[in-house]
């Protein structure tokens, strides 16, 4: 993982989803850090759903030297499809619930200390990778299957009462219910393979956003390459071990009790690739974060070292 260090920047932009920011003054809290700091700042407000990609591109183009945005994670996404494969860096203000990817960089998210990653007199930075599908940029995963029914079956009643937890107990729910369909995958443009599960995942990033979950502790971010998953049809007992090695406790698992568990690998195939084509008959819809944006067939691969970020 290649860091850069550089000189504290003069002119900064800032990207504001403006949903979250009713419940703290973000203004005074940007305009105390910034200016304490002698840091020249503007802001750019977003009101529908592009407008943070081309924002950040506008931002470059005057001469920005680094890009933060204040929003959930699909507004992060947003400034980082503008920011792929240029030399500005993106800073991470927080705002949102789930901020995945701060979690995954192990960024801080309470909005002042972010700010202060760039108010010394150095700050650093550190490229990481994206998966793009079609022209469509990706930092966290993009995913066919259970999740759409994942995302219906977290009602608002289940998130009040169980918080990131309503979307595990969701899965939980879907995986026992939801059939299994047949996918042609195509990896690295070379290995043909068919396959049935319930959800093929495509990662970039292994943070799933509910306590120490990942979708495996060996996805990342900065290995140029993508995780390619296919998740299987499976009963109660299969779905605690998936859950063990996703927490990465199957080893302690195995080392603490005699009794043997299920193996994981028979519920999860794991494939790490430069690409990969997604095919099913019939076609099913592909999702980026609950959004649904296409439907197979199609390619995914990745770029690495695509975008520069804060850190």
């Amino acid at each position: 993982m290649s860091q850069t260090v550089q000189p504290k920047p003069e002119r900064v932009q800032v990207i504001v989803n403006p949903a979250p920011s009713r419940r703290i003054p973000l203004l005074a809290i940007l305009n105390q850090a910034f200016r304490d700091a002698g840091i020249y700042w503007d802001i750019s407000i977003t009101h529908g759903t592009g407008d943070g990609s081309s924002l950040a591109r506008e931002a470059v183009e005057n001469g920005a030297e680094v890009v933060a945005v204040y929003g959930g994670d699909g507004t992060v996404m947003e400034v980082a499809s503008g920011l792929i494969g240029t030399d500005v860096p993106m800073l991470i203000l927080g705002g949102g619930t789930g901020n995945l990817v701060a979690s995954e960089l192990r960024l801080p998210t309470q909005l002042e200390r972010a700010c202060d990653l760039i108010c010394g007199e150095e700050y650093t930075t550190r490229h990481i990778d994206a998966g793009m599908m079609g022209d469509r940029p990706f930092l966290l995963r993009i995913g066919c299957g259970i999740e759409v029914g994942v995302v219906q079956e977290a009602t608002r009643e289940l998130k009040n009462q169980f918080g990131k937890w309503a979307y595990v107990f969701a899965g939980i729910k879907m995986l026992q219910e939801t059939p299994e369909a047949n996918y042609q995958l195509t990896i690295d443009g070379e290995e043909s393979i068919s396959v049935s599960g319930v959800a093929c995942v495509v990662a970039n990033a292994g943070t799933v956003g509910v306590g120490r979950l990942t979708l495996a502790p060996s996805v990342d971010v900065n290995d140029g390459r993508l995780d390619l998953f296919i998740l299987k049809k499976a009963n109660i007992e299969g779905i605690v071990q998936l859950a063990s090695k996703m927490m990465g406790l199957d080893n302690i698992r195995r080392e603490d009790t005699e009794q043997a568990a299920l193996d994981a690998s028979q519920l999860v195939s794991h494939w790490s690739v430069d690409t990969v084509e997604i095919d099913t008959d019939p076609p099913i819809d592909i999702q980026v974060d609950g959004d649904v944006v296409a439907s197979t067939p199609q390619l995914i691969r990745v770029v690495p070292e695509a975008l520069r970020v804060v850190v």
